[in-house]
């Protein structure tokens, strides 16, 4: 029997054991216990090399330990230690000369390897991410993670390397730690060894396609803190992108298998990885403007779009912190930038709603001597050849769009009419591709969708020039694609008749409504821009063009008889759909007249019935203000028609439409003033010559006003009788009435070769007064005679002839009876003209206003009161990110010119610190290229961008430079781009100051409110620029506490008395107006500047509506409790 030989007998007699010891996969490692460290000499020896696996286990184990503490306590002490192990380290030089940092660890793992020890090839080059990691944040030992990083790049350690990349796909202890460690190397330093592990790619990148694809399998939610193989895999290609130099970028981009599964199934990824990936792509790819467009589209595949575009169905149910933007909107932001932007996408510039491969300037239509050969429309083939097909040059974009459902997803249709806005070349051929969509009207959510989405589509402005350079060219577009743009392909003739049928519910008939409406309104701007091109081009071939539009657009149409039969058909109680029916006949006239006047359009008789309801209207609740707007749009359209009496009694009418119409613009209030009643009442008036017109104020206001207070009083019919009466007989025989005038003329003496400013209706009642008081009851005169009062004290006002009208007045007394009221009435007309009011502004059809030659500007509290809703826009929202790259792409005269830098410099007060940077690093640049530029002011305008920029170096790190700052700033452009400004000289001199400019001042205030100005007489002009300024810089609290500082408020308080112009109060009221708009403005305004005890002054002096406004707003919107214990309770809030 044999005796087996214990292990230290043969190590005592130098025998060794060929057998190759058995390796303990089991917890025998524990029996070591792990070791505190205190001093970089333990450290070293916990990590030198040893084959004893177990124990190298836990050594590791005691050094992450280490980290961990050191990265969650940054512990002085333990950085000290970990200071002084990189110390005792000594490189070993390899055969090659290259040194090998960490022997000890890279040893360890190469046995690792060597002896497939599973546990020891995952935890090394754990421990190694986890030090390159926790090294990072410590300057000083950035020396050694850079030695660590080359050692890791070295041949031997790359196979390392790719040896745990392509380990079973079942061991995601392995693979996970060396996918970490690759992040860690490609971002240390700043990425300064990404490129090193991109020129490694043979042994870094391998397995990456397949580990890509490892996701999470286990139950429940990924753990951000324990992430799959995909998740780790996805983060170290993103560090790639991230920290790459530009080439090495680009032959990334190249990597197809590895960008492609970036982005395969990331639906089903987690949101933090969803977002990580969008974001990085977004900054870092497309957003790169050092990246040319070519190596971003190599991206930019429909398929790649299309998998963004499937997170917008995705349910995130993880996204539970508001402060994030939720993953569909990053995907939607992301999209807009890929979609919509020429220079960061996958759009191509192109011509608008010119095909590819057109010619619209063909100069074979040009003769020798400048004139044109008249071939007409038929002889440009090119013309007709898009019916079918229109080849464009957006494939990528168009065959991507294909793929999205915009009638199920309210993001997927916004994307595509932004698509469309930025492409106009794609929506006549997206309609013609996609004819497996009908658009027969069927109440389903899939059709009132894809109706909303059309509606959007024709809404869509055409571009300018129809999208060709910057002029209209020589031949117009094709009009297949005209019309694809007003009535898609899906919208023919059939399927819009039939949604007029009875049979179709009436919500799908009113959606088709708006969207005829919307194309009869784009249709009428596309005739006007026909008419300005046929002005520039070859006239006929335009207007020609111009006629078959119409006629096609038209044989798409339901004819106007159709439109009136399901008018007609509509109860009286569906207001909302009648008034949509009246609107669409009201723009069939306007843009399309010769279909309303054919003989069987029915029009007529709708123009009756509407008519006759006319006596029947009030105000007294909503539903009679959509009656009147349904009723507005019939009279506008009567009021084209000949046939139309509106001084006429017809049949069923107790007066004339004309009253009536008056009756009802009476009626209205203030608030809604139904502008086209009006317009329609001044047509009448100026063709029958019932009212005078020569007054700057308007008589028929004035006469809609006398109204108004004659209904609230209660007239009686009778009265409204007399006063119709009067009308149709002074339009009836208008000459009767000049001749009465004539004699009025000659009683009082007056020159009859002056033009004589007085209203014939006033003589058609004077000539019908002796009868209405011969059969006008008690209760009636009065009220007639109050109206006549009215009517001649207001036409003094608005300065008809005072001689004249006092004559009149005599005339009315005399034909009362001797001591009535009535007399006495109007006997005292003269006494009411101080009394009444008096509209101060004439209105022009579309309600803008005519002002003044002496009143050059707008009631200051109608600006104020639209300004509440404006500022809110304005400072939630912002500005347009497409500036910082969109510059890139013009000239540099035309960057200055166009406004582009004036705009670039305002984002430097952006609350996003990336904007602020970006912006910096833009201005710079455009400094660089208009330093060597040929434009005439380039040194001026080149300080200017210096100064601001190294001004914003100093605080955007930590905070926006203020607006006023960045306001002053985008204006001095517009000044130093023109010597010959007012605010040259002193923006010269302030420039020459120094390189940066004080952030805690406003530039410029007190040399331009104290001092003399540059030029003589411009002492207004400089002040105005500066309150504009002051203005355009006070957006946020923090800039309202700058203008405390610097006593803005206090200075321009004192300015304001009635010595100044009015557009300087005008301009302080709305600083003033917009500092109570801002958070704790208001009570800013009156604990430190005394405001509301100022205005309560100020009105008391000359009270206006401004003053009252702004007074109104400051009450309402101060802090109660602050002021309150301020003012000692004297002072509450509204």
């Amino acid at each position: 029997m044999s005796i087996k030989r214990a292990a230290n007998l043969i190590q005592s007699t130098g025998q060794t054991c060929n057998k190759r010891p058995r390796i303990s996969n089991d917890n025998s490692e524990n029996v070591y216990g792990t070791n505190e460290i205190s001093s970089g000499a333990q450290l070293q020896k916990i990590l030198t090399f040893s084959q004893d696996s177990s124990r190298s286990i836990q050594n590791i184990q005691s050094f992450k330990l280490f980290l961990d503490a050191l990265t969650s306590e940054n512990n002085t002490a333990s950085i000290i230690v970990l200071k002084e192990f990189f110390n005792l380290q000594q490189p070993i030089q390899t055969e090659h000369n290259e040194e090998i940092f960490l022997s000890d660890l890279m040893q360890t793992w190469s046995y690792a390897s060597q002896s497939n020890n599973e546990k020891l090839l995952s935890a090394v080059p754990a421990v190694l991410a986890l030090l390159l990691k926790t090294i990072s944040n410590n300057i000083d030992l950035t020396p050694f993670g850079l030695k660590i990083g080359k050692t890791l790049l070295l041949k031997k350690q790359q196979e390392l390397i790719g040896r745990s990349l392509i380990a079973n796909k079942n061991r995601e202890f392995i693979l996970s730690p060396v996918l970490r460690l690759l992040r860690e190397l490609s971002m240390y330093d700043g990425g300064s060894l990404a490129n090193y592990v991109f020129k490694a790619r043979s042994q870094t990148f391998k397995g990456l396609t397949r580990n890509l694809n490892l996701r999470y399998t286990g139950d429940g939610k990924e753990d951000l803190r324990k992430p799959s193989v995909r998740s780790n895999a996805v983060r170290f290609v993103l560090q790639l992108l991230k920290y790459l130099p530009v080439e090495s970028k680009k032959d990334f981009l190249n990597q197809r298998d590895i960008i492609s599964g970036l982005t395969r199934d990331i639906r089903y990824d987690p949101s933090f990885l969803v977002r990580d990936v969008l974001e990085t792509l977004r900054t870092h790819v497309i957003m790169d403007v050092q990246l040319t467009r070519d190596a971003k589209t190599k991206i930019l595949t429909p398929s790649f779009l299309g998998r963004i575009a499937s997170l917008y169905s995705c349910n995130w149910q993880e996204d539970l912190d508001p402060s994030k933007a939720s993953v569909d909107d990053i995907a939607h932001e992301f999209l807009l930038t890929c979609c919509t932007s020429v220079n960061q996408g996958a759009l191509l510039v192109q011509s608008g709603l010119y095909p590819k491969g057109t010619e619209p300037d063909n100069k074979d239509f040009i003769d020798k001597e400048g004139g044109y050969i008249d071939l007409g429309l038929d002889s440009i083939e090119w013309l007709h050849k898009f019916d079918e097909k229109i080849p464009v040059r957006n494939v990528i974009l168009l065959e991507f769009i294909q793929t999205l459902r915009p009638w199920s997803c309210i993001k997927q249709a916004e994307l595509i009419l932004s698509i469309f806005k930025s492409a106009p070349e794609l929506i006549a051929e997206y309609f013609l591709s996609k004819k497996d969509f009908s658009f027969d009207p069927k109440l389903t959510t899939t059709w009132v969708g894809y109706s909303s989405f059309v509606f959007g589509v024709i809404q869509i402005p055409l571009p300018e020039y129809f999208g060709y350079h910057d002029k209209y060219a020589q031949l117009p577009p094709p009009s297949s694609i005209i019309i694809g743009n007003l009535l898609p392909h899906p919208l023919n003739h059939k399927v819009l008749v039939r949604s007029f049928s009875p049979s179709v519910k009436p919500l799908a008939t009113y959606l088709v409504i708006k969207i005829l409406c919307a194309a009869l309104q784009k249709l009428k701007v596309i005739l006007k821009m026909y008419e300005e091109a046929s002005n520039a081009s070859l006239s006929s071939i335009w207007n020609e063009s111009a006629s078959r539009i119409m006629e096609k657009f038209t044989e798409r149409l339901p004819a106007v008889n159709v439109i009136i039969t399901a008018y007609r058909r509509l109860d009286k109680v569906d207001l909302i759909q009648r008034h949509a029916y009246s609107n669409l006949l009201n723009l069939y006239y306007e843009v399309l007249p010769q279909i309303i006047l054919e003989p069987n359009s029915g029009i007529p008789s709708v123009i009756g019935e509407s008519l006759l309801a006319t006596n029947k209207m009030s105000l007294a609740s909503q539903d009679d203000v959509l009656r009147v707007l349904e009723l507005e749009n019939i009279i506008v359209l009567a009021s084209s028609i000949p046939e139309v009496k509106w001084l006429s009694k017809g049949k069923g009418l107790s007066v004339s439409p004309f009253l009536a119409i008056l009756k009802l613009s009476a009626m209205a209030s203030l608030e809604f003033p139904m502008f086209h009643l009006k317009s329609v009442l001044a047509s009448i008036v100026e063709e029958t010559q019932l009212l005078q017109t020569k007054t700057n104020i308007s008589a028929l206001d004035c006469l809609i006003v006398n109204l108004r207070d004659t209904l609230i009083n209660g007239a009686p019919e009778e009265c409204f009788e007399f006063i119709d009466s009067c009308f149709i007989r002074c339009a009836g025989t208008p000459i009767k009435y000049i001749f009465m005038l004539e004699e009025l003329v000659k009683e009082i003496n007056k020159d009859e070769s002056k033009e004589v400013a007085i209203s014939l209706v006033s003589l058609a009642f004077l000539e019908q007064w002796p009868f209405f008081v011969k059969i006008a009851d008690t209760s009636s005169l009065p009220i007639v005679a109050s109206f006549i009062s009215r009517h001649l004290a207001t036409s003094i006002k608005i300065q008809e002839d005072a001689r004249i009208i006092k004559r009149l007045i005599e005339k009315f007394t005399a034909n009362c009876p001797v001591g009535s009221a009535a007399a006495k009435i109007i006997e005292n007309s003269n006494k009411l003209i101080n009394q009444i009011e008096i509209p101060s502004k004439k209105y022009d059809v579309s309600g803008e206003i005519f002002e003044d030659s002496d009143k050059p500007h707008p009631k200051l509290n109608e600006i104020l009161i639209a300004e509440k809703e404006a500022f809110k826009i304005e400072t939630d929202s912002e500005r347009d990110l497409k500036l910082l790259v969109s510059w890139n792409t013009k000239d540099i005269e035309e960057v200055i010119e166009d406004g582009h830098l004036a705009s670039l410099i305002i984002l430097l007060s952006s609350k996003h610190l990336e904007v602020r940077k970006e912006t910096v690093t833009n201005l710079s640049k455009i400094a660089f290229k208009l330093k060597e530029s040929n434009f005439g002011e380039k040194e001026q305008i080149w300080l200017l961008l210096s100064e601001i920029s190294e001004t914003a170096k100093t605080v955007i790190d930590l905070e926006p430079l203020p607006s006023v700052i960045s306001a002053f700033a985008s204006q001095a452009v517009n000044v130093l781009k023109d010597p010959s400004h007012f605010m040259f000289p002193k923006l010269n001199k302030f420039l020459l100051r120094g390189p940066i400019w004080r952030i805690d001042k406003i530039p410029l205030m007190h040399r331009i409110m104290d001092e003399a100005p540059s030029i003589t007489e411009k002492s207004a002009a400089e002040n105005k620029w500066l309150l504009l300024c002051i203005y355009n810089g006070l957006r946020s609290k923090s800039d309202l506490g700058l203008y405390r500082k610097v006593l803005v408020f206090e200075k321009l308080i004192s300015s304001y008395n009635n010595y100044s112009s009015p557009e300087f109060r005008e301009k302080v009221i709305k600083i003033l107006f917009r500092a109570c708009m801002i958070d704790e403005g208001s009570t800013t305004l009156i604990t430190r500047f005394s405001t509301l005890t100022w205005l309560e002054v100020q009105q008391a002096i000359a009270s206006s509506p401004d003053l009252k406004s702004l007074h109104e707003l400051l009450i309402s919107s101060f802090d109660e409790d602050r002021i309150k214990q301020w003012s000692k309770g004297a002072i509450q809030k509204c």
